[in-house]
């Protein structure tokens, strides 16, 4: 595997701590990166191979809106679709993406492109397991497959609140 994009695979993301989580990229024989995400899960760093750095953040206080950045850089953002939609619409690289909710009472999410090709799905590990399960459908870029994991990880939480409250 290459610095630039994932072809099609599964990888496992394992997560540990509480306040400060770190979240660890990898398949059975290697280890991509690791990702930590700060108390809000609002801002985080990736650290991965070929020393490709990441800094992924929520750029607003009151609006869901994101960016990721490389060396100092803003290579893609993210914003909910309009209204009540639950769909993030990403920019990566002058190129549209969205993100969906899966179909049914599943927790999983797809990554689409403009063509509505499913790129990625990204599935959590379990009930008592924390972290999630990839499974990449298309080649796709390191930097997007990590900026859509952070969102996922938000959606995730977002609706973890809603259901305990």
């Amino acid at each position: 595997m290459n610095n630039e994009s994932f072809r099609a695979d599964l990888i496992a993301v394992i997560e540990t701590g509480f306040f400060k989580t770190e979240h660890v990229f990898g398949s059975q024989s290697d280890v991509f990166g690791t990702l930590t995400l700060n108390v809000g899960k609002t801002k985080g760093t990736y650290t991965g191979l070929e020393d490709l750095s990441l800094i992924f953040e929520k750029t607003s206080f009151w609006k869901s809106l994101y960016e990721l950045r490389q060396e100092g850089a803003v290579i893609a953002s993210a914003a909910p679709r309009g209204g009540l939609s639950r769909v993030l619409i990403i920019t990566f690289e002058g190129e549209t993406f969205g993100l969906f909710p899966g179909k049914g009472l599943s927790r999983s999410w797809v990554l689409k492109n403009s063509l509505g090709q499913v790129l990625c799905e990204f599935k959590s590990r379990g009930i008592f397991k924390r972290g999630a399960m990839l499974r990449i459908f298309n080649q796709i870029s390191i930097s997007l497959l990590i900026f859509s994991y952070c969102l996922v990880r938000i959606k995730w939480q977002e609706q973890s609140a809603a259901a305990a409250g």
